[in-house]
């Protein structure tokens, strides 16, 4: 199980490090720049938490953490559909990151159901 762990640990990261890569390259004037903080900080936050999951002591922690990883996913979802619309120039790259964006939060809610609490 933990290999499995430090698997999805790793891609994770690698997301992440794929989307900041990817903040690097929206245009950046007065509107994207708040976006792009938005973005980066939720972005981060899901490997953080998931981080922080691993590391947990109960249960309860564990789905809670996940729980917070998940909800940051959704909204990076979010920006990542707001920046596609607003800069077309750099689309491509960004609807492949919502796609592993769907992807993460799907295997953080499969996760999720086995560490319920209830």
């Amino acid at each position: 199980m933990e290999n499995k762990i430090d698997g999805l640990r790793l891609r994770i990261k690698n997301y992440v490090l794929e989307g900041l890569v990817y903040a690097r390259k929206i245009p950046y004037d007065k509107i994207s720049r708040s976006i792009i903080d938005q973005f980066v900080r939720a972005l981060t936050s899901i490997g953080a938490n998931f981080q922080e999951a691993t590391e947990a002591s109960s249960d309860r922690d564990v789905f809670y953490k996940l729980s917070i990883s998940k909800k940051e996913a959704g909204e990076v979802k979010y920006w990542l559909g707001l920046i596609v619309i607003l800069y077309p120039i750099i689309n491509t790259e960004g609807l492949i990151l919502i796609s592993k964006t769907e992807e993460i939060i799907k295997i953080i809610a499969s996760i999720m159901k086995v560490k319920s609490p209830h």
